[in-house]
């Protein structure tokens, strides 16, 4: 495997081009952000949000979130 290349499988190889055009394709950094700001500020989860990068990101946000309020009270 390259540094130009990325290895799905094996024998099936996907470049960094093409795996740009799948996350963009997937929304997976928009869902992501998404999760974030409504972890961060809101700290209310939209269920009807699916998306699993979305959750991770939520999680990511509400982690943030927990660290700032910690660090505002010292």
């Amino acid at each position: 495997m390259t540094m130009y290349r990325l290895g799905i499988v094996e024998d099936n190889k996907m470049d960094l081009i093409e795996l740009d055009k799948h996350i963009k394709e997937h929304k997976v950094l928009s869902a992501f952000k998404d999760g974030v700001a409504d972890g961060f500020h809101h700290g209310v989860e939209d269920d009807n949000n699916t998306h699993h990068y979305y959750k991770l990101g939520y999680e990511f946000g509400m982690l943030l979130h927990a660290d700032h309020e910690k660090e505002e009270r010292v």
